[in-house]
């Protein structure tokens, strides 16, 4: 793997994604909590193993297998509650520091998430973190096909900043975000915080790999 910063020196364009690295959205509304709001939606007679789901995203998966119109009904819900969630939360400790320096070092920075555009806009004017962010290319729709791991929402913004895929690096904190990456050609830098996340990032060999938010910064 290369140093981080090696990696990023020979980058114009940071991709960021949003849960993990900038916040974490579920910390005060549970996820599983939404998931359960988003089973309603859905009716009562679900598979098991959406049943037992805690991820507000494998309902969505699971609601657009239904159809479009039950995956727009709970695509809008999750939306409104991913809005709840990020007006109670604050930013991740360091991400303002990291944001500052990566702009005066002239990179353009997008946030890339299977969030929703509008929770993310909101969180990042809320906390005066918008000026700091070019472009955001986040969920707009509940078809899981323009969704990480998949390189939609990675190719939507290297069309919107006319670069390439070599200028652009993706950080995050998930195989989701790795793997996004590679699909997209773009180099990854894998955050992870934890011993185990660290185990299971490394296997999917990103680009760089880092412990924590301090990592990404030049400076110190």
């Amino acid at each position: 793997m290369a140093g981080v910063k090696e990696l990023l020196q020979e980058k114009d364009h940071v991709f960021l994604d949003f849960d993990g690295p900038v916040c974490d959205v579920f910390a005060e509304l549970a996820a599983s909590e939404v998931a359960d709001r988003l089973k309603k939606l859905v009716g009562p007679d679900l598979p098991d193993e959406v049943s037992a789901a805690v991820d507000p995203f494998d309902v969505l998966r699971y609601a657009a297998s239904c159809g479009p119109n039950a995956a727009h009904v709970v695509e809008r819900q999750l939306a409104r509650l991913e809005n709840e969630a990020v007006s109670s939360i604050s930013p991740a400790p360091g991400i303002a520091e990291v944001l500052d320096e990566w702009v005066a070092q002239g990179f353009t920075v997008t946030i890339v998430s299977n969030n929703s555009t509008d929770s993310i806009r909101s969180f990042l004017t809320l906390h005066d973190l918008a000026s700091h962010v070019r472009r955001i290319s986040a969920r707009i729709t509940g078809d899981p096909a323009h969704l990480k791991p998949r390189p939609a929402l990675l190719d939507a913004a290297v069309r919107a900043l006319g670069t390439s895929p070599a200028r652009c690096v993706m950080v995050g904190d998930s195989a989701a975000d790795v793997l996004a990456a590679r699909a997209a050609g773009v180099a990854s830098v894998a955050l992870a915080t934890t011993s185990a996340k660290r185990k299971t990032l490394a296997a999917l060999a990103p680009d760089a790999l880092v412990g924590s938010l301090a990592h990404l910064r030049f400076a110190g």
